[in-house]
């Protein structure tokens, strides 16, 4: 009998987070026009949009299939939100990534699914979707040293505090932690300089 009531408790959870991941999911999809973007192709020819984007670009865009499924498949370590929405709600954001990139496709998902659950408001980051060469025809990325995607850069009072680039050292929440907490972070490439 008790186990019988845990294991319904437990579907009763797994329940109600799936309801509320659907529920930020299509929230968020009826809210968002997607923003122009201009399109191309990769060497290799993997189609991929380029400019200022928005979630619904990612959430529409054809070739994009692995947004939902990877942010469906992320799993929030238990106790992150509420060490980190406080501090992470007075930051500002800029993200960059391929939509062309494995490791975009890797690592988005997972940082909105934490923005998300932080109660992030999304006027707060500026996303842009790059070309192979991390550029833009806008060039929203001038002067701001993008090398690799994605890279997520935090800002406080409107100076850049720190920034995760392309893959974590030691998995992306613990990273996007270090950085929010304000503890000592360096990611994989903090000594490389683009030649802008």
């Amino acid at each position: 009998m008790i186990k019988l009531k845990f294991n319904f408790l437990l579907i009763s959870e797994y329940i109600l987070v799936l309801l509320c991941i659907i529920s930020i999911l299509s929230s968020c999809e009826s809210k968002l026009t997607p923003l122009k973007v201009t399109h191309g192709q990769t060497i290799e020819g993997k189609p991929f949009i380029m400019g200022k984007i928005n979630r619904q670009n990612l959430l529409t865009y054809e070739h994009s299939n692995w947004f939902k499924t990877e942010y469906l498949n992320y799993k929030i370590p238990n106790g992150w939100i509420e060490k980190n929405e406080n501090l992470l709600n007075q930051m500002e954001l800029k993200l960059f990534l391929g939509t062309w990139c494995e490791d975009s496709e890797r690592e988005v998902p997972g940082m909105l699914k934490l923005l998300d659950y932080s109660g992030f408001d999304f006027s707060n980051i500026e996303m842009y979707a790059v070309s192979e060469e991390k550029n833009t025809n806008e060039n929203y990325e001038n002067g701001l040293n993008i090398i690799n995607v994605p890279t997520l850069i935090f800002y406080k009072n409107g100076k850049e505090i720190n920034r995760f680039v392309e893959f974590p050292n030691i998995s992306l929440a613990k990273d996007l932690e270090q950085i929010i907490q304000g503890k000592p972070y360096k990611n994989p490439y903090y000594e490389i300089q683009s030649n802008e």
